[in-house]
């Protein structure tokens, strides 16, 4: 696991390289809102049996070590994201393979991958979306409505929540503790929450460490849900695959997921209702294999 920064237009964007550096890139992974690259080692690093593999996995903005890039907390959308990864795409990935590669992401990050693949055509093998948010247009058009974000903001449980987020600690090991087998984190195994924690908390000049996502920022992300999943998802190889999660609280419906699968017919959309959203840190041998998989189709 390596770590590597690229100048995008208004910051750096920081990343983690894993597996055989010296080797093309074979996999760009984008991560969900709150998270950051680290976070995915156990998902990603089992990948690397393979000497030939190597991923970048992105810490997006406002997230991890790419904190210097702006975070405007007006947004009404993920295309800020999108164009991240396409510059990316466009400006480093050249230095890092002539090849197409294999895009994939979990929650927010799989939706700022498909939205970036109409800007892609050619350049992507492959797609995997872990569970992306695909919400209905009702509750996509509230976010494009005058007073609509400020209202998302105080009544959408998870946005809600999200400002309201405790962000400073006394140290890791309080983090720890504070989260281990709760919320969010309940069945996460003690090694995955320990790398969510070190690719997550930034140390203060007093001392004290506090979460590098912003819970603000976080929670513009919930609900800046101005964006067209499904009109880009047209732009995807064939050799695509949506796992989607039924859980206590998806962040997809029936309906939503009919239209992804209408939108490019030859990919692969599954739904289990076993799983939860947070399942690539918890079932994380299936996320690593749909991974696999699409490599190995590209």
């Amino acid at each position: 696991m390596e770590r590597r920064t690229y100048q995008l237009r208004d910051g750096t964007l920081s990343t983690l390289h894993f597996g055989n550096v010296s080797a093309a890139v074979q996999l760009v992974f984008l991560h969900a809102n709150g998270f950051n690259a680290q976070a995915y080692r156990a998902v990603i690093e089992p990948l690397c049996q393979d000497p030939k593999f190597h991923a970048v996995v992105f810490d997006m903005r406002g997230h991890g070590e790419s904190r210097d890039m702006p975070q405007p907390l007006n947004i009404p959308n993920w295309h800020i994201f999108r164009d991240d990864c396409v510059e990316f795409f466009d400006r480093h990935l050249p230095e890092l393979t002539d090849q197409p590669v294999v895009l994939g992401g979990h929650s927010f990050g799989a939706v700022s991958a498909v939205l970036a693949a109409p800007e892609l055509k050619g350049r992507i093998s492959g797609y995997v979306g872990l569970d992306p948010v695909s919400v209905p247009f009702l509750f996509r058009l509230t976010s494009a409505l005058p007073g609509g974000r400020p209202y998302m903001r105080k009544r959408v449980p998870i946005a809600r929540n999200a400002g309201r987020r405790k962000s400073v600690f006394d140290s890791p090991e309080a983090a720890f503790e504070r989260w281990q087998g709760r919320g969010a984190f309940r069945g996460m195994d003690d090694a995955v929450l320990g790398d969510y924690i070190s690719g997550g908390l930034v140390e203060r000049s007093d001392g004290s460490w506090e979460l590098a996502c912003d819970p603000k920022w976080e929670q513009t992300i919930f609900v800046a849900q101005w964006h067209n999943l499904f009109k880009a998802a047209r732009d995807l190889p064939d050799n695509s695959t949506f796992i989607f999660a039924g859980g206590r609280v998806p962040v997809s419906t029936p309906g939503t997921r009919r239209a992804v699968q209408q939108a490019q017919p030859k990919i692969n959309v599954r739904y289990d209702d076993e799983l939860g959203h947070l399942f690539p840190f918890v079932q994380t041998e299936l996320a690593t294999q749909a991974l696999r998989d699409a490599i190995a189709a590209a």
